[in-house]
């Protein structure tokens, strides 16, 4: 059993955390993937408002949803963002507690 800040890790315990790690930074890229298409979103968004009320003749049925599609897509991209970012630092603390008990 091995003793790293208070806490005691088995061989067993160990192999958990090192599964769990991987879990996590396999979530993390499919949350990425998620991440891009909701950019991929925006950019469509951003298309249907130039469509609406680019030109002489304003069409509201494509520049009233373009600005909500941009809005949904630009605030889903951003609470993405915050959990890739969350989820990494999550993910380091359970490398450096693997790293430094192998030191030990």
């Amino acid at each position: 059993m091995i003793n790293y800040g208070g806490i005691c890790m088995n061989a067993a315990e160990k192999s958990n955390l090192s599964r769990e790690a991987q879990m996590q930074m396999n979530a993390l890229k499919k949350i990425s993937r998620w991440r891009n298409i909701a950019i991929a979103l925006s950019t469509l968004g951003a298309a249907l408002i130039y469509a609406g009320f680019a030109g002489t003749d304003r069409n509201l049925f494509l520049g009233i949803p373009g600005i909500i599609v941009i809005l949904l897509s630009a605030v889903s991209a951003i609470i993405l963002n915050l959990g890739i970012k969350n989820g990494r630092r999550n993910v380091e603390k359970m490398i450096n507690i693997l790293n430094c008990e192998g030191d030990r």
